[in-house]
């Protein structure tokens, strides 16, 4: 049930976002699975997209072009090889943003869920964002999946727009 939860959870900010977006949007992804190899460790979540007006996105980092108020969802498919706890959080400038975290324990490795972490920030013109993610043990991290006969399911889903 929780993971059917979160998965609601996630399509509908993503609804709202899409329905909400104003001109200078972004949406980058990443198909790739992003594995923790340390435990306690933070690592940038690296993500691609096609270029929009207002953003560069070079590997983990996106620069913010316009300044002005955003709201920002990471939605991130979490599980692994082992089980514990996987935090996500927002960084901007190299800096961890305050009360941006979010926590999920993975019991199992058949267990996997969606961890979302989202706000409204206001940025300046160079500002850098990333997303990172720490796990309680090696082995943890974002699970991206291809089900036979559906839409792949990406380790992330990102998505800026400018309020």
């Amino acid at each position: 049930m929780r993971k059917l939860t979160a998965t609601i959870a996630a399509g509908l900010f993503s609804f709202y976002a899409a329905g909400a977006m104003a001109a200078t949007s972004i949406g980058p992804i990443s198909s790739d699975n992003q594995v923790a190899a340390a435990a306690n460790t933070p690592y940038a979540i690296t993500m691609k997209s096609d270029p929009a007006s207002g953003f560069k996105l070079e590997g983990s980092k996106l620069t913010i072009l316009k300044g002005g108020d955003y709201f920002v969802v990471a939605a991130a498919q979490v599980g692994g090889s082992t089980a514990g706890n996987i935090w996500l959080w927002v960084r901007v400038n190299g800096k961890d943003v305050p009360d941006s975290n979010s926590i999920q324990n993975i019991p199992s490795t058949a267990f996997t869920t969606v961890l979302v972490s989202q706000g409204e920030m206001t940025f300046k013109a160079g500002d850098v964002l990333e997303i990172m993610y720490q796990t309680s043990a090696p082995g943890l991290g974002l699970i991206a999946t291809k089900p036979a006969n559906m839409p792949a399911v990406p380790s992330i889903i990102f998505t800026v727009f400018k309020n």
